[in-house]
């Protein structure tokens, strides 16, 4: 009898690739079904579904290939052309029925793999696209983004929308990157937080501009904030005001209002020295009708003066729009909506005030996060006020719910994100947003400057007759909370508004340090046991400080004689100065690291306000160093 020539496909690779493979399809089919099956869409039923399992099928086919070629290249390698007889392929006689049964169930198995294939592919680029997948699969990562964009106007466009935009080449950009992305996940070794993706994305026009016309005319837009105090009742203040919006198409209207920086005839361009483009010192705007370009600059050169370091930007929508789906609400506006939503919670005592103190204080997880707000809340009313926590125990309840929201929301320990990681540039008051170029401080060769003006963009709307009955209104202005005069009135509003608690509406709410040296509570002088200030009970801070004028030791000393008309007090400020002058020369020559940290806080509290506590200080760190020194001498004799 015949010996059976040996079979190539008969090899532990082949067969390997073959279970590989049927287990996979089986397990794909199953997973289809489970998934029709599911209310609700799993995240991980579509990785292993759509992504891993058909890898696997397609690995499966790899191995079954590349067992018959390296067992077809071993054998002839060891047989010859005249050796064993072996059949390097399979042999198909369709004369045989059992060859026509196994054709035919392979040709039913390739029409029915294929298209599923093809599915499967099509499945799993869909899959990759949307947002569960970007959001939840790599959860830890990018949980503050997802829970960011689930809350904001975008939360029903998916990710890939603006992340990659249309078309094969962004598509395959993209998921390159994302091997990079993976590769970080995996070793642990993404940055925290995940920096924004301003250098990565399309420009606005391949993404925003598919869904807002760019042409569109809004006009003047009525806006109503509703703002609370932070005191006792949580007082309303709402205010009211027009936002020009306007338009850029002048077809409609005259280019106008907020948007006339998307204007068609103009281009308006930016260097910024930062990533996050927030030090903005050299801005281009260009007419395109007549070719004139303005420059604009903050950092005192002329236009024809070489253009400052930094990444030139063209002005698009993202240039403001920037958090336009990522948005963490700042505790300050986030308990003014809760207060909205629930006006009840305004029946306990500084509501919002115990809202914000509770949810920006630093906790290392969100886990102890969510508990101290929830005791921090319940601590205060019961300790505070232990009769109204009892009898409205159920309002305080929602005070606490609305904390751990507010919480939940705004800060991620684990990813280092709170409300100012990113900043946002829409707006001015807890980032300087339009303030980056509209600071009044970027001018062109002439000296115009930027307009700083408030009512360039808005219009503020005050009632006739609050008391009255009717509703007519009128153009009003602005009103702050505490009169800014001088300098202060030329602040940007971020410069004390973060977004936490506003600061105390003293002069000490900004000048902590200041203060501190002349009640002499700084923790830093501590060991030198000073005294406060002999007049810190006596003067305020503006009988020295003339806030319309530059603080200096000549204009205190002029107001002293203001006051004491009296000869032996002129010069006296301006004596003080020279005299610590030269202690502060003397100490620092001789200050240990430590000591150097003491000097550096008298230098930023302002040694004048507190004269008789600098002076001990300055001279009691000269004195120690001189004692240290005089007991190292011998000791240096002796050696």
């Amino acid at each position: 009898m015949a010996k059976r020539p040996r079979r190539a496909w008969r090899n532990l690779l082949t067969y390997t690739g073959g279970l590989l493979s049927a287990l996979s399809l089986l397990f794909i089919l199953n997973l289809l079904l489970l998934d029709l099956a599911t209310p609700e869409p799993n995240p991980y039923l579509g990785l292993f579904t759509f992504l891993i399992l058909p890898v696997t099928l397609l690995f499966g086919l790899f191995l079954i290939a590349a067992g018959l070629i390296t067992a077809r290249l071993r054998m002839w390698w060891r047989n010859g052309p005249g050796g064993e007889a072996v059949e390097y392929y399979p042999r198909v006689d369709l004369s045989l029925p059992s060859h026509r049964r196994a054709a035919a169930v392979a040709a039913g198995a390739a029409c029915a793999v294929i298209p599923l294939v093809g599915f499967l592919s099509y499945q799993g680029y869909q899959y990759t696209d949307s947002n569960e997948f970007c959001g939840r699969i790599c959860h830890p990562v990018m949980k503050p983004q997802y829970v960011a964009h689930q809350r904001s106007p975008h939360a029903r466009v998916e990710c890939a929308t603006c992340h990659i935009g249309r078309g094969a080449t962004w598509y395959v950009r993209s998921k390159l990157a994302g091997l990079r992305q993976v590769a970080a996940v995996l070793t642990n070794s993404y940055p925290r937080p995940i920096p924004p993706a301003i250098r990565e994305l399309r420009p606005a026009r391949e993404t925003c501009e598919r869904c807002h016309w760019p042409q569109k005319f809004y006009g003047n837009q009525l806006v109503t904030i509703r703002h609370f105090a932070a005191d006792e009742r949580s007082t309303p203040r709402p205010i009211r005001m027009l936002v020009k919006t306007g338009g850029n198409d002048p077809s409609i209207a005259p280019p106008s209002g907020v948007h006339w920086h998307m204007a068609l005839g103009h281009t308006i361009e930016f260097i910024a020295r930062d990533d996050a483009l927030q030090d903005v010192p050299w801005v281009r705007a260009t007419d395109h009708e007549t070719g004139a370009q303005r420059i604009y600059r903050s950092d005192g050169l002329r236009s024809t003066d070489p253009p400052p370091e930094g990444t030139l930007w063209k002005m698009d929508c993202i240039a403001c729009h920037n958090r336009a789906t990522h948005v963490f609400r700042p505790p300050w506006k986030a308990a003014d909506d809760a207060i909205v939503a629930d006006p009840e919670l305004r029946e306990l005592p500084f509501a919002k005030r115990v809202l914000i103190e509770a949810v920006t204080r630093h906790y290392s997880s969100k886990e102890e996060g969510l508990h101290r707000v929830a005791t921090y809340i319940e601590d205060y009313y019961l300790i505070n006020y232990p009769d109204l926590a009892a009898r409205r125990r159920a309002l305080l309840d929602r005070l606490i719910a609305a904390g751990r929201q507010i919480y939940d929301l705004s800060t991620f320990p684990e990813m280092n994100v709170t409300w100012r990681t990113y900043p946002d540039n829409i707006g001015h008051k807890n980032f300087p947003g339009c303030f980056r170029c509209h600071d009044g401080k970027h001018v062109d060769d002439n000296g115009r400057p930027i307009s700083h003006a408030c009512s360039t963009c808005h219009t503020f709307l005050e009632p006739i007759d609050p008391d009255g009955p009717d509703s007519l209104i009128r153009e009003g202005q602005f009103a702050h909370p505490i009169e800014l005069r001088g300098k202060h009135a030329e602040l940007l509003c971020s410069s004390c508004h973060d977004g936490g608690m506003a600061p105390a509406k003293t002069c000490s709410g900004c000048h902590e340090l200041e203060n501190g040296l002349r009640a002499a509570a700084l923790k830093a002088l501590e060991p030198f046991a000073v005294e406060p200030d002999a007049m810190f009970d006596l003067v305020e801070c503006e009988d020295c400080h003339d806030l319309t004028r530059e603080t200096s030791a000549e204009q205190i000393d002029r107001a002293c004689i203001e006051c004491h008309e009296e000869p032996k007090y002129k010069g006296m400020v301006v004596a003080w100065k020279s005299e610590l002058d030269e202690l502060f020369d003397r100490a620092a020559a001789v200050a240990n690291p430590e000591e150097q940290r003491v000097l550096s806080v008298l230098r930023e509290a302002g040694p004048l306000h507190n004269v008789e506590a600098t002076r001990k200080i300055l001279e009691r760190i000269t004195a120690g160093a001189a004692e240290a020194a005089a007991r190292a001498a011998p000791e240096a004799q002796r050696q």
